[in-house]
């Protein structure tokens, strides 16, 4: 009777240890499934912006009248008003790109990590899940100003995950409806609270200067962001 009872036992802790197994299995291939699909969805958008917008040498302002012909909307997700406030700085150009439901109004690169990225137009909990966003610019991407870039620490490859390990000398490149892309050295690199947005504003001499904020690995705890600033170099 006793060995019956003992052999019920181990047999029910088995199987919650096989299934427990299955679940983690599967929450990792999963997630693993899900990161490579974005990835791929990045990278056929920052193919179809380069399309849309070819890359010109590193130019003045005076670069930004556009001639490209009138084309239809591309991308992922469903886009916005083709008289959107963002679509009237590109000039004659009307060849929008959409990803998630916002525009994509540029690209980031970083050679250091590997990254590449299309830069989202809106800050909202789709189009972070899917690109890096736009948060705030005092005059426009790649214009003279400060312009915050916000994108997830998933703590895989995706988007800002490996921010962490940039360090001061490191080389962003931006590029813009325009087909300019812009080269931003990293001078500064700190942490801060969530709340704080101090640097969003602050005197840069009239210079093009590029953040990134991200989270930190322990922001569920500390509430904390990442905060890496670049001026553009010629």
């Amino acid at each position: 009777m006793f060995n019956s009872k003992y052999g019920s036992v181990l047999t029910v802790l088995l199987v919650i240890v096989i299934v427990a197994i299955v679940a983690i299995i599967g929450y990792f291939g999963y997630e693993i499934v899900s990161e490579k699909s974005k990835e791929k969805a990045s990278d056929s958008i920052v193919e179809q912006f380069d399309t849309a917008h070819p890359t010109i040498s590193t130019a003045d302002d005076s670069s930004s009248d556009g001639n490209n012909a009138e084309g239809n909307v591309v991308g992922i997700g469903e886009g916005k008003d083709q008289d959107s406030s963002s679509s009237s700085k590109r000039g004659n150009s009307s060849k929008k790109i959409v990803m998630a439901g916002s525009e994509v109004i540029g690209t980031i690169r970083i050679p250091a990590i590997s990254l590449k990225q299309p830069i989202l137009d809106d800050v909202t909990k789709q189009t972070l899940e899917n690109a890096v966003a736009k948060l705030y610019t005092t005059n426009g991407l790649n214009q003279p100003g400060n312009t915050v870039i916000i994108g997830h620490n998933y703590r895989n490859n995706l988007f800002f995950s490996k921010n962490d390990k940039l360090k001061k000398g490191d080389i962003i490149y931006i590029k813009d409806l325009t087909g300019t892309e812009r080269k931003y050295k990293i001078n500064d690199k700190f942490e801060t609270k969530s709340t704080d947005a101090s640097f969003y504003k602050a005197d840069n001499s009239g210079k093009r200067c590029v953040i990134l904020s991200t989270c930190t690995d322990d922001a569920s705890k500390t509430d904390k962001r990442l905060i890496i600033k670049a001026d553009e170099v010629k």
